[in-house]
């Protein structure tokens, strides 16, 4: 048995080879979200020397039904139930046999290799040196870590370092439970696989992809890097965009691994209205943040696009680093060559706008503090009479800055809190003005022992402001500044009941503040107070008003109540009502906000949801005399996740009659439905019901996906008010081979 101990560790490295054998990898990748720990991300893993060498050189235990060693021809064989352990690693075989005199280690019969990193591999016959320079199997199978499958006839190992498959298949689906004898949904069968454990590469020559067992795409050459590469430079899938503004075009990304923490994607693009663009993605990953930057320029000929031949552009670069544990910096800019250019080339935007953001900003236990810049870009045209232009440019706030502070608890819990903010806004074309707002508060709160729940509060406003070109044609400079004495009391009067399997409280509610009037002078602009909305979340506010520029004043009082039930194991329900009055209206509001009067218009909210399948969610503001509804908001979710229809609307009213804006009504509705295991299914449709309404946006997407396949299809039409891409329809695809590739499409 002491040769066999000796003898062992070569064996079982032997048998390594079954796992090592062309174990697919990834196609060329994003980077992991941070390089694991050990081995830097996109470093090859070079030859397996470290762990497995470890492994190598602990004992082995071999346990069979027989054991026999044949010492004529120095031969030891192991028969039934063979398992060999050696660091992690486990061997099963019917019957195993080495050969001392030629070096050569043979296993048959329902042969399994485990490794330590949960790799299975399978195979009907192994032949191996104990070197493991050469050797042959038959039958092999492999089970890798992320269920993906590897299959071939033969396998043959080559000086050490390279392993070859004869007609070899790959799939990354599990077999049919019912039939596995079935082909999978999806496979890649090669005439030949080859691994390079050198290069840590695969490559398939003479390559298919049948789908269910039908050849639909062949290749001549494909090659990825295998397990052990974490990124490797290459293609990345190609993905197709089509429109009526450049036709179709083909997007060609290459992904560049420049080290560990960083990489670069080039994508060059070409369309069939002879316009070319390229965009550059770079990634940075550092141990204190991380950037992304993507710029792209483009070659516009197209007629449909602007005419005649131009030059467009666009930048996305975020970024956040850490400065030290309390300091942080950062940019999200985004800014492009004109309104049309990312819908051109099929980037996906979420906003009207594109916002360039750059700040610092800093936490401590009561403390905040901010640095920070803004500045806008519209994606819309705007809505102006006809023949006049705008007298104003889109602001530029630099810097901005914000410091909050909150003290500690004094005598009877009280504490101070300071908040200070100040702006420079830029235009070159309208009003220029720099500003500097303070808030200093005292504040007490109380919970009586009945159960009384009072905040009372007492503060201090102090503004200036310099302005330049308040009017048009003005271009005087003004300063003024402005302070503002407040004081307030918040008392709330919870009453509770318990029921057999309920409880509900009933709380009234009463604000009372208190300040002197005035505050709003004519020579401060009004930047950031443009559009306020009385709603629940603001009617028991102190001072409701939005911004900084503009302050509600004088003596007010908000009253209402909330009144809540809640059902142990059967839902819940809220309400909430308010209501304000005041000694004079608030005429620095515009007419029809709801405080423009001394009693103020009733808004609430109420919250229902019977069961985990029933949500809805309601609020309104209604007319202080007619209760006429003068705002609508309601959002609903019926139904499980495997039939969910989920339906919005919202309704505002016109503020007066002098505004330019009309009511506006509008109703969003998606159903959801998981047709089977693996098909679900959305119906959409987005609907103006105001003035000249009509649909929106309406589609429906169609989704199938399993273990190793994901096929989405998005059909439907948008109508939109931008010129360039007005009314239309669109089809977009998306084919996913899980561990493969991808394929996304515009079709149009």
């Amino acid at each position: 048995m002491a040769g066999l101990s000796r003898s062992l560790p070569a064996m079982v490295c032997s048998m390594v080879l079954a796992a090592a054998l062309a174990q697919p990898g990834q196609a060329a990748q994003s980077p992991p979200a941070a390089p694991e720990s050990g081995q830097p991300a996109g470093k090859p893993a070079g030859k397996p020397t470290g762990r497995k060498s470890r492994a190598e050189a602990q004992p082995a235990l071999l346990t069979a039904d027989q054991i026999v060693h044949d010492r004529d021809l120095d031969i030891i064989t192991a028969r039934g139930h063979v398992e060999v352990d050696q660091g992690g690693r486990i061997l099963l075989a019917d019957s195993l046999s080495y050969n001392l005199k030629q070096d050569v280690v043979i296993a048959a019969g329902n042969v399994s290799l485990t490794e330590d990193t949960g790799e299975v591999t399978f195979a009907d016959y192994i032949e191996l040196t104990g070197d493991m320079k050469e050797g042959t199997a038959n039958g092999i199978r492999i089970l890798m870590i992320d269920d993906s499958r590897i299959a071939a006839n033969q396998g043959r190992r080559h000086a050490g370092d390279r392993s070859v498959f004869d007609q070899a298949v790959y799939t990354a689906c599990a077999p049919c439970a019912d039939d596995p004898e079935k082909p999978p949904l999806w496979q890649l069968t090669a005439a030949r696989v080859t691994h390079d454990e050198v290069e840590h590469l695969i490559e398939y020559e003479d390559a298919w992809l049948d789908v269910d067992g039908w050849p639909v795409l062949y290749t001549p050459y494909l090659s990825h890097a295998d397990p052990t590469v974490k990124r490797r430079s290459g293609l990345l899938p190609i993905s197709v965009v089509n429109n009526r503004v450049i036709g179709a075009g083909a997007r060609v990304p290459y992904f560049i691994v420049i080290d560990p923490g960083q990489d670069v994607t080039i994508a060059p693009m070409a369309t069939s209205k002879d316009d070319q663009m390229l965009a550059v993605t770079d990634r940075l990953r550092t141990a204190n943040g991380e950037a992304k930057t993507t710029l792209s320029i483009a070659n516009l000929s197209a007629a449909g696009y602007a005419g005649n031949q131009t030059v467009g552009w666009h930048m996305d670069a975020r970024a956040r680093f850490d400065l030290d544990p309390q300091w942080r910096a950062g940019w999200d800019i985004q800014r492009s060559s004109d309104q049309n250019y990312l819908q051109a080339f099929g980037y996906r935007i979420t906003d009207p706008y594109l916002t360039a953001r750059p700040y610092i900003e800093g936490f401590d236990y009561r403390n905040y503090a901010s640095v920070e810049g803004y500045s806008f870009q519209s994606l819309t045209n705007s809505v102006l009479p006809a023949g006049a232009q705008a007298t104003q440019k889109s602001p530029i706030v630099l810097p901005l800055a914000t410091y909050n502070y909150v003290g500690e608890p004094g005598p009877e819990g009280s504490y101070w809190s300071f908040n200070t903010h100040a702006a420079a806004v830029s235009r070159g074309k309208g009003t220029d003005s720099r500003r500097i707002n303070t808030l200093t508060a005292w504040n007490l709160p109380y919970t009586a022992p009945d159960g009384e729940v009072y905040k009372l509060s007492a503060s201090m406003r102090a503004d200036a402001y310099n302005s330049v070109s308040l009017q048009p044609g003005d271009t005087r400079q003004h300063n003024d500044t402005r302070t503002l004495p407040a004081i307030s009391l918040d008392w709330r009067y919870p009453f509770t009941r318990l029921n057999e399997h309920s409880s509900e409280t009933l709380t009234p509610i009463l604000v009372a503040a208190a300040s002197p009037y005035g505050g709003n002078s004519l020579k401060i602009p009004n930047e950031d107070s443009l559009d306020f909305e009385l709603d629940d979340t603001n009617i028991f506010s102190p001072s409701p008003a939005s911004g900084y520029d503009r302050v509600v004043s004088g003596p007010r009082v908000a009253y209402g109540g909330q009144y809540s039930v809640v059902n142990r194991g059967f839902g819940a329900a809220d309400l909430l009502v308010g209501q304000s009055y005041q000694m004079k209206p608030q005429t620095i509001l515009p007419q029809g906000t709801g405080l423009d009067h001394r009693f103020s218009d009733i808004v609430g909210r109420t919250n229902f949801s019977p069961s985990n399948n029933v949500q809805l969610h309601y609020g309104f503001r209604l007319d202080r005399n007619t209760l006429v509804i003068r705002r609508s908001e309601l959002s609903t979710s019926l139904g499980p996740r495997p039939l969910n229809l989920q339906l919005a609307y919202v309704f505002y009213d016109r503020l007066n009659p002098t505004s330019p804006f009309l009511a506006r009504e509008q109703a969003n509705m998606t159903l959801s439905a998981q047709i089977s295991h693996g098909w679900s299914t959305q119906i959409y449709q987005t609907q103006n019901l105001g003035q000249g309404g009509g649909p929106l946006q309406s589609g429906v997407r169609l989704t199938y996906e399993d273990e190793c396949l994901l096929v989405s299809a998005d059909a439907g039409s948008r109508h939109t008010t931008n010129q360039t891409f007005a009314l239309g329809h669109y089809l977009m695809l998306r084919i996913y081979l899980k561990t493969l590739t991808q394929f996304p499409v515009d079709v149009f």
